[in-house]
């Protein structure tokens, strides 16, 4: 058996923040002033949204991470993640939105991580399916502790002198 997330159908709810409120959740991350409006556009696009997201142990169940969405939310979705994309550590879409459609027409776009979302961010719908953990290992029996070295009693050397 091996590990599977907890899937919930969920509607996002992510509009309505404020410059200064995304600010401060992206504090110390050295992002500009045009970081934080992409920010706030991407979360009008994705607000409302119904997709599948999971939670994970990996992370300690801190974000959900997306899985998938309807196919109506399809445009939606395809806005919000290039807005998203403006943000990048590594940005391949920077300011290239006709580059970033077609690489989704096309089925080739990868984010090339993970798309989490803030569970306050969250409502849940519907809980798929629950995780499931593999069982966790018996534990190794436990061998003695090992025999402490005996000591060897030194002998004695006799008298005389070796020629």
């Amino acid at each position: 058996m091996e590990y599977k997330p907890k899937v919930v159908l969920c509607r996002l709810h992510m509009a309505g923040k404020t410059i200064q409120q995304i600010r401060e959740e992206c504090a110390g991350q050295g992002m500009t002033y045009r970081d934080f409006e992409n920010i706030q556009r991407a979360n009008e696009y994705f607000d409302g949204v119904r997709c599948r997201l999971s939670l994970w142990e990996w992370d300690n169940y801190e974000s959900y991470h997306l899985d998938d969405w309807d196919a109506p939310d399809d445009e939606r979705m395809m806005m919000a993640i290039y807005y998203s994309e403006q943000v990048h550590p590594v940005p391949r879409y920077k300011n290239d939105l006709e580059k970033f459609k077609a690489d989704w027409a096309a089925g080739t776009y990868d984010p090339g991580g993970v798309i989490c979302f803030n569970p306050r961010d969250v409502e849940v719908i519907e809980v798929v399916s629950e995780e499931v953990k593999p069982p966790k290992p018996a534990p190794a029996p436990s061998s003695p502790p090992p025999a402490k070295p005996r000591r060897r009693k030194k002998k004695k050397k006799k008298g005389g002198k070796r020629k």
